[in-house]
């Protein structure tokens, strides 16, 4: 589930890189971007998990009771509003929705110098390919 987070981020800023947050509000095209990128990596998830994993954060970072997501016309209508973004947000990319990792490189390379044991390492290689990844996308929006 880690490269489709790391998809669902590359999605997300290609989509706010000729979109509005505005018009378009940034939480739910969040959880598009993350239920779109699950299926492109092929580690599929359901919109509910998605709701359910945001509703879980927004709890815990406003130090809220944790509750789960109650199932009324709420929720059916929000689930509606991430199926729509995830087809707005193919829509604008023209669904050309693959992405090139640097991650993966970065990880073949500490493997090659027998150092994907060392923890601290992977995460801040992992760190930096998030960085390159960013500000590549940052500037070239189909990169």
């Amino acid at each position: 589930m880690m490269v489709a987070m790391a998809t669902g981020q590359v999605l997300f800023h290609r989509f706010y890189y000729s979109k509005s947050f505005v018009r378009h509000p940034m939480e739910t095209t969040a959880m598009a971007c993350v239920c779109l990128a699950s299926k492109i990596e092929e580690a599929p998830r359901r919109t509910r998990d998605v709701i359910n994993v945001f509703h879980h954060i927004r709890q815990v970072r406003s130090g809220r009771t944790i509750n789960p997501v109650i199932l009324d016309g709420n929720y059916i209508n929000l689930k509606n509003q991430v199926i729509k973004a995830e087809r707005r947000i193919l829509k604008e990319l023209g669904f050309c929705v693959h992405v090139k990792h640097p991650h993966k490189i970065i990880v073949m390379y500490l493997q090659v110098l027998e150092c994907e044991k060392n923890e601290r390492l992977m995460q801040i290689a992992c760190g930096l390919g998030e960085g390159l990844t960013a500000k590549k996308h940052a500037l070239l929006p189909w990169g």
